[in-house]
C-alpha cells in the first residue's frame, strides 16, 4: 500500500448541516455509531492481518539481506584472490556480526515453528564457509610462490555457498507462498467486511427511520467518526515509521525535508532533526545537484501523481556514497506541496553488478584463454570465448561461438592427457593436462588446459569452463634442455646420458633381432700433456678431431659418444662374432694415429681401448659399460695404444678396484688416515730444516695400502679433497707444536690438482690456519708443475702466497711446464725429481740436469731440494754442486710424529755441537 492509498483510506468526520432537525441528527448519529462499530471490528481484524503480513515481510527482508550478504562476501573474496593475501577478504567482522544478528532474529521469529531447523542449518553453513574461503585464498597465494594449487579447496567453498543459496532460495519461496496465503486471507476478510458494511448500511437505513426522532444519536455519531479518523491516522503513522525501506517527504518548492522514517534515519546515518535541517538536494552528491533538480522538475511536470525514479546515487551524513532505487508520489502534506519518496538501498546489488562487469572485463583482458561451453545433444558447444582464445588458437571468437569445443582446439585427441580431459568433461568433473594443438595454418602449439564444471544452486552442472595458456615456449625450452642434457656441447656427440638412453633402446632391438653389439671404450693416452703444454683450446681441437675420425669409422645405426673428458664410447652393432668387433675397434684405434696439426705442432693421438660384447659378457647395459671401462683400464696398464677384450680376470680386477673405492669412501667418512713425517735436512750439517707430511692408510683387511694405489683412486673419485683437508689440518697442528721450540721449522703439504679446481681452497686453508693458530710461514704447499697451467691456478697461488704460505714445485723436471710459468709465478722452492737424483753416478745426462736445476735455483733465488737421496755418492755430488736441502732414505724414512720429534731434537743437537 502506497501513501496515496493510505491517505485515501483515512475516513473523515462528517460535516455538520445547519437547519436540519434533531431527528435527522439523531438518525445520522445512530448510523455513524453502527458504522463505527463495524469498522472497529473490521480494523481489529485487519490489524491482526497486517501484523502477520508485516512479520512475513520482515522475514522475507531478512532472507533477502542474508542472500545479499553472502553474494557480497563471495564477490569480495573473488576480488581479493589476485592480491596475494593469505586470508579471505569476503568475511570481515562487521559482515559476520550482521549475519549473526539476522540469524538471531530469524531463530526468534521461527522459534517453535516451521523452518527453525533450516535456520540452524544455515547458521552452521555460514560459519563453515568463511573458513573454507580462507583456506582457498591461502592456497592460491601459496601457489603464486611456487606451491601446488588445490582446486578442491575452492570447490568445497563453492559447494558450501551453493548449499547456503539453495536453502535461502527454498525459504524465500516458502515465504512468498506464505505471504500469498496471508494476502489471500486479507482479501477474504476484506470481502467479508464489505458484506458486513452493506448489511450495516441497510440496518442503518432502517435505524435512520427509527431514530429520526432521537437527536442525541447525532452527537454520538460525530464522536465515532473522529475516533475512526484518529485510528486511521495512527495506523498510517505506524506503517510509515516501521517500514524497513527508507521513506522521506519533502517540500517540492523549498526542497526541505519535512519528515523521514526510522529506516531513512538509519540508512543516512542521521537523526530526524538532522534530516529536517537538510535540503533533499544534500542527499545527492554535490556534482549531481543539477541532475536532481532536473529529476524533480520532470516529476512535477509529468502530469502523473507517482512513478519510478530509477537507481540514483545518494550520500550519507558520513559522506559515503550509496545507491538507492527511487519511487516517488506527489501529495499534499500538512499544507505543503510535497513529494513522498521511497529510497531502497541497492548498493550491494550495484556493487555486485559492477564486480560482475569487472570480472567480465578481467576475463577479456586475461592472458589465459577462457571457454564456457554447454552440453547440447551430448556435445560441448561453446557459448563464450575471450580475446586470448583468438590470440592463442588463431580462430576468431565469432567462429568459436556455437561451435563444438574440441573442434575449435584441434588438438591431438590420441594423447593420454586429451583422453583424460574428455573423460572428465563427460563425467562433469575437473580435469587438466598438456595438449598439442594446431592452428588453422597447421602450425603446432602446446597448451596447458584445465576444465571444471559450473554448478547451480542445487549443485547440478550447467556449463563447463575451460582455461588454457600457451606453453609452447616452455615446451621448446624443455626440449632444448633435453637435447643439451643428452648431447656433448663440444663435439655434438651423445654424452653419457644420451648414450645410456640409446643403449636401452639398442638392447631391446638386439634381443628382438637376435644380434650382438660391442661397447668400445676409448681413452686418449696423451691428452693431458696436450692440455698442459698447448692449452685447453688446443685440447678442444684434438677432441673434435678425434670425434670426427671415430664417427667416420662406424656404420649407419652405430653410435659414437663422448663419455667424459678424453673418453669416448663407440657402439658397434651386428658385426657377427667377437673377432669382427675387435677388428672394427682396431680400425678406429688406428685412425687416431695419423698426425693432427694443432697450431704449429703435430699431435699424434694415441688411445687405449677396452671392449665388451652383448650378450656374451653381459645383457645389462650398465654392467657392459663397466666391463668395457675395466678392459680399457687393463689396456692402459699394459701400455699406450693397447687394446683389451673383457674377461673374468678383468672383472675380478674391476671388483677389487670398486671394493677399494668403497673402502676408501668409508675411510674418508671415519677419517681413518694417519700422517707420516719425512725430514728435509741440510746435507752439509745434517740439521733438520723441515718435514714433508705424507698421508698413510691402514685398511683392516688389506693392511697398509700404498699411496701410489689409493691417491690416484681418491683423485678420480673426488675424495682427495677431504683427504687433503685432513692432512693440511694435521700439518698445521703439528707445525704449531714444533714451532714453539724451533721457530724456523717448515712443514710441507702436498696439494692435489683436484683440490685446485675448487674455488674455496684459499678459504679452506685460511680457516685451518685460524683454527690451529700456526704461523703461515711454518707451512709450505707442494704442487706439481701441471697445476701452474690449470685455469685460474696462478691467481689461487698468489692468494695463498698473500696469506703467508710458501710454495714449492714438486717433482720438478718430470712435468711439461715451461720455464715461462716458473718465471710468472717464482715459487719459493724447487723439489728436484728423484728420477734425476737416482741417475747420479750412472748417467752423465742426469748429472748435467741436476747441476742445471741447482744453478737455476741459485740464480733465481729459489732453494732447491733434492728428493730421493739414498747413497753417499749422491750426497757428495749434491754438496759439491751447492745443494742446500735434501730428502731421502739416506737421512730418514717417513715416521710418526713422536719419532720425527726425536729425530728433530737429535739433528739440532748434533748441529749445535758441530758449530
Amino acid at each position: 500500500m502506497n501513501v496515496a492509498e493510505l491517505s485515501a483510506s483515512i475516513p473523515q468526520a462528517p460535516p455538520r448541516t445547519p437547519g436540519k432537525g434533531v431527528a435527522v441528527a439523531l438518525a445520522v448519529a445512530l448510523i455513524v455509531c453502527v458504522a463505527v462499530g463495524a469498522m472497529l471490528s473490521a480494523n481489529l481484524s485487519r490489524g491482526t492481518a497486517d501484523s502477520r503480513l508485516r512479520q512475513e515481510l520482515n522475514i522475507t527482508s531478512e532472507l533477502e539481506a542474508l542472500l545479499t550478504l553472502h553474494i557480497a562476501a563471495n564477490t569480495d573474496f573473488l576480488k581479493g584472490v589476485g592480491t596475494a593475501g593469505y586470508t579471505s577478504r569476503g568475511w570481515p567482522i562487521k559482515r559476520a556480526a550482521v549475519v549473526a544478528g539476522i540469524y538471531d532474529r530469524l531463530e526468534h521469529d521461527f522459534a517453535g515453528a516451521r523452518n527453525a531447523r533450516t535456520i540452524r542449518q544455515l547458521r552452521q553453513l555460514s560459519s563453515i564457509w568463511p573458513e573454507q574461503l580462507d583456506a582457498a585464498a591461502r592456497n592460491i597465494a601459496l601457489a603464486d610462490a611456487g606451491a601446488k594449487l588445490e582446486p578442491a579447496l575452492m570447490q568445497r567453498a563453492n559447494e558450501t555457498l551453493s548449499s547456503i543459496m539453495s536453502l535461502l532460495t527454498e525459504l524465500r519461496s516458502e515465504q512468498r507462498e506464505q505471504i500469498k496465503v496471508v494476502q489471500f486471507g486479507a482479501q477474504a476478510q476484506l470481502a467479508r467486511q464489505k458484506i458486513s458494511l452493506i448489511g450495516t448500511a441497510t440496518a442503518g437505513a432502517l435505524l435512520l427511520l427509527f431514530t429520526l426522532f432521537t437527536s442525541h444519536r447525532a452527537a454520538l455519531s460525530r464522536s465515532a467518526a473522529k475516533i475512526v479518523a484518529f485510528e486511521a491516522e495512527r495506523r498510517f503513522r505506524e506503517y510509515f515509521e516501521q517500514h524497513p525501506v527508507a521513506m522521506l517527504i519533502f517540500d517540492v518548492r523549498s526542497c526541505s525535508i519535512l519528515t523521514a522514517n526510522a529506516a531513512a534515519q538509519r540508512q543516512y546515518g542521521a537523526s530526524l532533526q538532522q534530516l529536517k535541517d537538510m535540503s533533499i538536494e544534500q542527499l545527492r552528491p554535490p556534482a549531481e545537484t543539477d541532475a536532481f533538480r532536473r529529476d524533480l522538475h520532470g516529476y512535477v511536470n509529468s502530469g502523473a501523481q507517482s512513478g519510478a525514479g530509477g537507481v540514483r546515487r545518494h550520500v550519507r551524513i558520513s559522506g559515503d556514497v550509496i545507491h538507492v532505487d527511487i519511487a516517488w508520489h506527489l501529495l499534499d502534506y500538512a499544507g505543503h506541496d510535497a513529494c513522498f519518496i521511497t529510497a531502497h538501498d541497492v548498493t550491494a546489488h550495484e556493487q555486485a553488478r559492477e564486480h560482475l562487469r569487472i570480472r567480465s572485463r578481467a576475463l577479456e583482458a586475461s592472458r589465459n584463454a577462457v571457454i564456457i561451453s554447454q552440453k547440447v545433444d551430448g556435445e560441448s558447444i561453446i557459448t563464450y570465448a575471450n580475446a586470448a582464445f583468438e590470440r592463442i588458437t588463431g580462430r576468431t571468437v565469432a567462429r568459436a561461438n556455437n561451435a563444438e569445443h574440441w573442434g575449435m582446439l584441434d588438438c591431438d585427441v590420441s594423447s593420454a592427457d586429451a583422453d583424460a580431459i574428455r573423460s572428465a568433461m563427460q563425467s562433469e568433473r575437473e580435469g587438466e593436462g598438456l595438449l598439442k594443438c594446431y592452428r588453422p595454418d597447421g602450425a603446432p602449439y602446446w597448451i596447458e588446459l584445465h576444465v571444471a564444471p559450473v554448478l547451480d544452486e542445487r549443485n547440478r552442472p550447467t556449463h563447463c569452463v575451460t582455461v588454457f595458456n600457451d606453453v609452447s615456449e616452455r615446451i621448446r625450452y624443455q626440449e632444448q634442455l633435453r637435447l643439451q642434457a643428452n648431447e656433448d656441447s663440444l663435439t655434438h656427440l651423445p654424452n653419457r646420458l644420451g648414450l645410456k638412453a640409446r643403449l636401452r633402446e639398442l638392447v631391446r632391438t638386439a634381443l628382438h633381432e637376435q644380434q650382438k653389439f660391442a661397447l668400445v671404450f676409448i681413452d686418449l693416452d696423451n691428452f693431458k700433456e696436450v692440455n698442459d703444454s698447448l692449452g685447453h683450446t688446443a685440447g678442444d681441437e684434438v677432441l673434435c678431431e678425434v670425434a670426427r675420425r671415430l664417427s667416420a669409422n662406424i656404420a649407419q645405426g652405430e653410435i659414437v659418444s663422448r663419455y667424459a673428458g678424453d673418453e669416448f664410447v663407440a657402439v658397434l652393432y651386428g658385426r657377427g662374432n667377437v673377432d669382427n668387433f675387435v677388428a672394427a675397434a682396431a680400425g678406429m684405434q688406428e685412425s687416431l694415429t695419423h698426425g693432427l696439426l694443432v697450431g704449429n705442432k703435430v699431435i699424434v693421438p694415441l688411445a687405449c681401448v677396452g671392449l665388451a660384447v652383448f650378450p656374451d659378457h653381459s645383457s645389462d647395459p650398465d654392467s657392459l659399460l663397466k666391463y668395457a671401462d675395466s678392459a680399457m683400464y687393463r689396456a692402459k696398464s699394459v701400455g699406450p695404444g693397447s687394446m683389451q677384450v673383457f674377461d673374468m680376470a678383468i672383472a675380478r680386477q674391476h671388483l677389487e678396484r670398486a671394493s677399494l673405492a668403497q673402502a676408501l669412501r668409508l675411510a674418508v667418512a671415519s677419517r681413518a688416515f694417519a700422517v707420516a713425517w719425512q725430514a728435509r735436512v741440510n746435507p752439509t750439517t745434517g740439521e733438520t730444516m723441515g718435514f714433508e707430511a705424507l698421508v698413510r692408510w691402514h685398511e683392516p683387511e688389506r693392511g697398509q695400502v700404498s699411496p701410489a694405489l689409493f691417491i690416484p683412486l681418491a683423485e678420480e673419485n673426488g675424495l682427495i679433497v677431504q683427504i687433503g683437508e685432513f692432512v693440511f689440518d694435521e700439518a698445521c697442528r703439528q707445525a704449531r707444536e714444533w714451532a714453539r721450540q724451533y721457530p724456523d721449522i717448515v712443514v710441507s703439504v702436498n696439494v692435489s690438482p683436484v683440490q685446485f679446481m675448487r674455488a674455496d681452497l684459499p678459504a679452506m686453508m685460511a680457516d685451518a690456519l685460524a683454527r690451529s693458530g700456526v704461523n703461515p710461514r711454518n707451512i709450505e704447499l707442494e704442487i706439481t708443475e701441471g697445476v701452474l697451467m690449470a685455469p685460474r691456478s696462478l691467481a689461487t697461488l698468489r692468494a695463498l702466497r698473500e696469506m703467508g704460505l710458501s710454495v714449492a714445485i714438486d717433482d720438478f723436471g718430470s712435468g711439461y711446464s715451461s720455464l715461462g710459468y716458473i718465471r710468472s709465478f717464482m715459487p719459493d722452492r724447487l723439489k728436484l725429481d728423484m728420477s734425476f737424483v737416482s741417475g747420479i753416478g750412472h748417467s752423465r745426462a742426469d748429472e748435467v740436469i741436476v747441476k742445471a736445476v741447482l744453478a737455476l735455483g741459485h740464480t733465481l733465488g729459489m732453494r732447491v731440494v733434492a728428493e730421493g737421496v739414498e747413497t753417499l755418492r749422491q750426497l757428495e755430488f749434491l754438496i759439491e754442486n751447492g745443494c742446500k736441502e735434501a730428502q731421502g732414505y739416506w737421512f730418514a724414512r717417513p715416521v710418526d710424529a713422536a719419532s720425527a720429534q726425536s729425530y728433530l731434537e737429535a739433528s739440532h743437537a748434533a748441529s749445535v755441537q758441530q758449530r
